[in-house]
C-alpha cells in the first residue's frame, strides 16, 4: 500500500495457540518491537527517516474474552498505549462481538502524514489523542478528543505554507465536531463544522473563513485571498457556496503561445478505472470579487482589474459565470504600440467562463490625430476595428499605429518602419492560427508592402494570401508544381493573370 515507504527494525514474537472443532481457539501471543523506523524516499531520492521506537504487543484469548494491550514509543518519537477487549460468544459471528477499548497517544512526528498524503511535502506538529472504543467488532464507535498544536504544512508545488496550525476534533459515536485555525503568509484561516457517518458516507456542514491568505506565491503569480465558504456534505454530493475576495494579486504568466492542449483521446496506460458510484460530485456557486490591487501583465495587457463574477460549476458539463470584470486602468500592446485603455470589460452572462463577451477601447494620441482599436465579440472570436479623430481610413489608422509619428509622416512612412511592426504581428498571428509561412513582400514599383500568409494544401499545391498594409488591397496566389521543371502560377487581386514557368537547375 505504501511502495515509497520502507519499514525497518527488529521484531521478536512468541505464540502458543490451541483449539479445534469442539472448542474455540485459545492462547497467547507476545511481540516485541525494537528500534523501529520508517524510511520515506523523497522525489529528490533522499531518504527521510522517522523513528517509531520500541515496545510490546500482547494478545490473550480465552473461551469468553479476547484482550490486547500495546505499549510503543520512546521519549523522542512519542508514546502510544492501547487496550482492547472483545467479548466472545458461544454462537454468532465475530463481527457481532461487543467491543471496548481505549487509545492514548502523543507524538511530535507529524511528518508521517506526508507518507500517506503525497501532495503535502512537509508536515510538523504535536499530535495528542485520547480515544475510547465501543460498539461491536464489525461496527466500532469512537469517542474522545484528537488535538494538533504548533503544526506546519508546506506544499511546494504552489509554494503554500501554513503555519501555527491548531486543530481539535471531538469524536462522537458516529460523528465528529471540529475546529481549527492556521496562518498563511500574513493572513489567517479558520474552520469549524460537524460531520457524521451514515452507512460509511459523510453528512454534515462546515464553514471556512480567512483573510489575506497567500494561496499562491510563484514567479508567475502572487495571490492573496479572503474566502468565506460554506460546505454542505451529503454522501457523495458536496455543495460549496460563498464568496472569495482577492484583495491583492500580481499575475505575470509565462508565454504559452506555443503550448498545445492534451489530446481528447488521451489514454493513461495502467491507470485504475474509476468507479462512478464512488466518485464525489462537487457543486459550487462562488462569487469571486477583485479588490483594488489586482494587476495582470499578460498577452500585451498591463492593467489593474476590478469587478466580480459568480461562478457555477458541477451542475452541467460547462462551468458558467455571471458578472463583469473591468479594467480600471491599463495599457494594451497592439501592433507593437502601447495604447491607453479607455474602456475594458469582460462580460459574463451565464455562458462558459472561458468565453466571456469582450468590450475594449484602447487609443493613443499622435501629433494631429488620436487613433485606436475597438475589440468586440467574445474572447474566443473577437472582432477588431480601428477608429480615429479626425476620421481616417482603416488602412491609414493601421499604418499610423504601426509606424508611429504624425499623420504626415505616416502617409510617407518607409516600408522598413511598417515592416518592423508587421513582422511582429505576423509572428504572433501565424503561431496562433497554425499557418507556418508568414512573411512580408514589397513591390518596389508600387511602393507597397503586404503581409503574406501561406501554406501547402498538398505536396504540389501552395496557396498564399496577401494583405496590403497601406492600401485596401488583397491578393490571392496559387502555385501548382507539375513536375521538377514545370510550375503553374496564378494571381487574383489588383491584377489577374497566370504564368507557366519552366525551371532549370544547374
Amino acid at each position: 500500500m505504501t511502495p515509497a515507504v520502507e519499514y525497518t527494525g527488529t521484531l521478536g514474537a512468541y505464540a502458543q495457540v490451541a483449539g479445534g472443532a469442539a472448542r474455540p481457539l485459545q492462547g497467547t501471543f507476545t511481540a516485541q518491537l525494537a528500534n523501529a523506523e520508517i524510511g520515506h524516499r523523497l522525489v529528490s531520492h533522499k531518504v527521510e527517516h522517522t523513528r517509531i521506537g520500541s515496545g510490546t504487543v500482547q494478545v490473550t484469548a480465552t473461551p469468553t474474552l479476547i484482550s490486547a494491550h500495546a505499549n510503543l514509543g520512546d521519549s523522542t518519537a512519542g508514546t502510544m498505549r492501547a487496550a482492547l477487549e472483545l467479548q466472545r460468544q458461544p454462537q454468532g459471528r465475530w463481527q457481532d462481538m461487543p467491543l471496548t477499548g481505549e487509545l492514548h497517544a502523543q507524538t511530535n512526528e507529524a511528518n508521517l502524514v506526508t507518507l500517506y498524503v503525497p501532495d503535502i511535502d512537509r508536515c510538523t506538529g504535536h499530535l495528542t489523542a485520547d480515544v475510547q472504543l465501543a460498539g461491536t467488532a464489525g461496527a466500532p464507535r469512537l469517542t474522545g478528543l484528537v488535538k494538533v498544536t504548533d503544526g506546519e504544512i508546506d506544499v511546494y508545488q504552489i509554494n503554500l505554507s501554513l503555519r501555527q496550525i491548531t486543530m481539535q476534533a471531538q469524536l462522537g459515536d458516529t460523528s465528529v465536531d471540529f475546529k481549527g485555525s492556521a496562518h498563511a503568509g500574513k493572513g489567517e484561516v479558520s474552520a469549524n463544522g460537524h460531520l457524521e457517518w451514515r452507512k460509511l458516507l459523510p453528512y454534515g456542514k462546515f464553514h471556512l473563513e480567512g483573510t489575506n491568505l497567500r494561496v499562491a506565491d510563484l514567479p508567475e503569480a502572487q495571490i492573496d485571498a479572503s474566502p468565506a465558504l460554506d460546505f454542505d456534505v451529503s454522501g457523495h454530493k458536496i455543495e460549496v457556496t460563498g464568496r472569495v475576495t482577492v484583495p491583492y494579486a500580481k499575475i505575470q504568466p509565462r508565454d504559452i503561445t506555443g503550448a498545445v492542449r492534451t489530446s481528447p483521446d488521451e489514454v493513461i496506460v495502467g491507470s485504475e478505472p474509476e468507479d462512478v458510484n464512488e466518485r464525489f460530485e462537487v457543486f459550487s456557486t462562488i462569487t469571486l470579487a477583485l479588490g483594488d490591487r489586482v494587476n495582470i501583465d499578460a498577452m500585451g495587457l498591463t492593467a489593474r482589474l476590478t469587478g466580480s463574477v459568480t461562478i457555477r460549476s458541477g451542475f452541467d458539463a460547462i462551468t458558467r459565470g455571471n458578472g463583469e470584470l473591468s479594467v480600471a486602468e491599463g495599457r494594451y500592446l497592439a501592433y507593437a504600440r502601447l495604447l491607453d485603455i479607455q474602456r475594458g470589460r469582460l462580460i459574463f452572462t451565464g455562458g462558459p467562463i472561458t468565453n466571456p463577451g469582450i468590450d475594449v477601447v484602447a487609443q493613443r494620441a499622435f501629433p494631429g490625430v488620436t487613433a485606436g482599436v475597438n475589440v468586440r465579440g467574445t474572447l474566443a472570436q473577437p472582432t477588431i476595428s480601428f477608429f480615429s479623430d479626425p476620421p481616417l481610413t482603416q488602412a491609414q489608422i493601421a499604418s499610423l499605429i504601426l509606424a508611429g509619428g504624425s499623420l504626415e509622416t505616416t502617409q510617407s512612412a518607409s516600408n522598413a518602419a511598417i515592416g518592423q511592426g508587421a513582422a511582429l504581428l505576423a509572428a504572433q498571428l501565424g503561431s496562433r492560427v497554425g499557418i507556418p509561412d508568414v512573411s512580408l513582400e514589397t513591390d518596389p514599383l508600387l511602393n507597397e508592402t503586404s503581409l503574406v500568409l501561406g501554406r501547402y494544401l498538398s505536396p504540389r499545391l501552395y496557396v498564399s494570401y496577401g494583405v496590403s498594409l497601406t492600401q485596401q488591397l488583397n491578393t490571392l496566389k496559387l502555385r501548382y508544381t507539375l513536375n521538377d521543371h514545370w510550375t503553374i502560377r496564378t494571381e487574383v487581386g489588383q491584377a489577374y493573370g497566370a504564368d507557366l514557368v519552366y525551371s532549370i537547375s544547374k
